[in-house]
């Protein structure tokens, strides 16, 4: 099968693991928005040991803000690069990233622990990190044998300068897991080196209400399975609802096989999963050639805000989102193979390329439909070259409604849509996804859709009814490329864009059981629609077609609306919801739609 064809297959629980915490599903992301240069990890810890030293134990370090520079440098791994200083957190030394700590240990001097990478340190870490401790890693390289496990409150690792976490060839445990749930749980500046032979690992943290992870790099590619699957790099839950945990700036250039989706236990960037009630942001980060999506937030019934991030060739999706209070921001996704570090290709079977994915994940027995209401907004997404994409945004037949504002696509590859709808229904080979509840519909406002690929449609609805397309710019040169595609989507609109295509700007596709009186589609007559090369053999759709009427117009004529017309009912078959009408919209004559018939029973 294709990885996410209609949707992703996963053969484990929704959550990734036994207990519901994606023990072995982790999601790490690292993107940075804004384009396609690098930001490093490190933009301040020169000042670290400074203010360790000054505030005599306490820690006087820590800023929020993201770095927004644009990754350029796709084979990289571990070179940091440059950044602005952190300023302290409210004038209070014992206080970093709103986490309250009454101590800091050094974790040579105090812990003795070996910076050379050549004796474990695991056992005395795990040990120090009781309720209230930091503890600072000076610059070298750490040898973990086994998983450090927190269960206390207010503690973190903080690495000054360049503090690397290393690991034996054929290590796949994970770096850091809790047991209990711990809370205030902070992870800062920190490398993971994954390099040596059949080595994976990832970060599980589930925190009751805060924690925050920030410039933690993985060097290399993780592709070694343990038991549950391939360890993923972030796995992170909130338990509460108003609770808050942040991911920052993380990076993970090499983050798997882009072909490793391995029938769901690839490894993922972010896995965000039921356990998490509250908020996961996911911000700054760049996440790159990851098997099985880059974010993977869908099925949960908190939130997930993904901002200022980058994504490069992440397969089944570069991030996967929900509803309500979930979206994606300010980021840029890429798809070019042509660009991909991993040597060769097996596209052959669950390969699928989308850049971001919007469904409702797994609903529980009993538990409500994940609230409707995903969006899309200031983004830059580019899908240039691959085998096999979908789509390049995809709202999954198992989502809700989804917005796209403000946001660029371009797709240069041959037959795939920039924006597509599935057909909303159940998953077949996944029972425990129901058909969504409405609503349905799409909604791109203020986005611009262009790009060389020939063949197919730029935005492609079915079964959306009230879908809008408004001030958009939707531009295919491509050969026989369609422009808007309304499937069984009545009471949709068109306005205040421009459409030009070498196939048809927009073709509605009715259903003939829709009533008379309900509208098609309606067209904003200042809509400008362009089919190049037109022959002119179109006809007025409202007055030459007997199959369709003018419904009405607003007021100014400002809008035309199209309904079917009183012919329909003489048509063969017509109370049969297989049988349809396909007509197209070449262009506005005034207010006159101009097109064809394209099919009729």
């Amino acid at each position: 099968m294709n990885a996410g064809r209609d949707d992703d297959h996963r053969s484990e629980s929704d959550d990734g693991s036994p207990d519901d915490d994606g023990s072995d599903r982790g999601d790490g992301s690292r993107g940075v928005g804004g384009g396609p240069g690098s930001c490093g990890r490190r933009p301040y810890l020169g000042v670290v040991g400074a203010a360790v030293a000054s505030a005599a134990g306490c820690l006087g370090l820590g800023s929020d803000g993201a770095a927004n520079a644009a990754p350029d440098d796709p084979g990289a791994d571990d070179g940091p690069d440059g950044g602005s200083a952190d300023e302290p957190d409210d004038g209070d030394l014992g206080t970093r990233h709103g986490i309250e700590f009454d101590r800091v240990l050094d974790a040579v001097d105090d812990l003795g622990l070996d910076p050379s990478g050549n004796d474990p340190v695991d056992d005395r870490l795990e040990d120090a990190l009781s309720d209230g401790t930091l503890v600072r890693f000076p610059q070298g390289e750490y040898l973990l044998l086994g998983e450090v496990v927190i269960d206390a409150d207010r503690v973190g690792v903080l690495g000054d300068g360049d503090a690397r976490f290393v690991l034996p060839a054929g290590y796949t445990r994970l770096l850091f897991n809790y047991d209990p749930v711990p809370d205030d749980v902070l992870i800062e500046n920190v490398d993971v080196d994954v390099r040596p032979d059949d080595t994976t690992t990832g970060i599980r943290l589930r925190c009751r209400n805060h924690f925050h992870i920030q410039d933690v790099e993985f060097l290399g590619r993780g592709t070694s399975e343990s038991d549950g699957g391939t360890p993923s790099a972030f796995a992170l839950a909130v338990n509460d609802e108003d609770g808050r945990g942040v991911l920052r700036d993380a990076v993970a250039k090499k983050g798997s096989r882009i072909d490793g989706y391995k029938e769901g236990n690839g490894r993922i960037g972010v896995w965000v999963g039921w356990s998490n009630k509250g908020t996961v942001r996911i911000e700054g980060c760049d996440f790159r050639e990851f098997g099985n999506n880059g974010v993977y937030g869908s099925r949960t019934p908190g939130n997930v805000e993904i901002v200022d991030c980058y994504f490069l060739n992440n397969n089944a999706t570069s991030a996967r989102i929900s509803g309500a209070g979930s979206y994606v921001e300010n980021c840029t996704i890429e798809i070019d193979l042509s660009r991909y570090t991993g040597g060769a290709v097996d596209a052959s079977d669950e390969f699928n390329t989308r850049a971001v994915v919007v469904e409702q994940g797994v609903q529980r027995e009993g538990a409500p439909p994940l609230p409707a209401g995903a969006e899309i907004r200031d983004c830059t997404i580019r899908a240039r070259s691959s085998p096999l994409s979908q789509s390049v945004v995809e709202q999954s037949p198992v989502a809700r409604s989804l917005v796209v504002r403000d946001t660029e696509i371009r797709c240069d590859i041959d037959g795939t849509p920039a924006v597509r709808r599935g057909p909303v229904g159940a998953l077949p080979y996944r029972p425990d996804r129901r058909r969504p509840p409405p609503p349905h519909w799409t909604e791109l406002r203020n986005v611009t859709v262009d790009g060389d690929a020939a063949g197919g449609v730029a935005v492609d609805l079915r079964l959306a009814p009230g879908s809008a397309v408004i001030d958009c710019d939707i531009d295919c040169p491509g050969r026989d490329r369609d422009g808007v595609f309304l499937d069984h989507s009545p009471r949709s609109a068109v306005s205040g864009s421009e459409i030009r295509t070498d196939g048809h700007p927009i073709v509605v596709d009715a259903d003939l059981t829709t009533p008379l009186d309900d509208h098609l589609l309606c067209l904003g007559v200042e809509t400008v629609l362009e089919r190049f090369g037109d022959d002119g053999s179109g006809v007025d759709l409202t007055a030459a077609v007997p199959f369709l009427r003018t419904l009405g117009r607003t007021a100014g004529t400002e809008r035309i609306c199209l309904g079917l017309g009183p012919a329909v009912p003489s048509l063969p078959d017509a109370e049969s919801v297989s049988n349809s009408l396909r007509i197209s919209v070449d262009a506005l004559d005034g207010d006159v739609p101009i097109g064809r018939v394209l099919y009729r029973p």
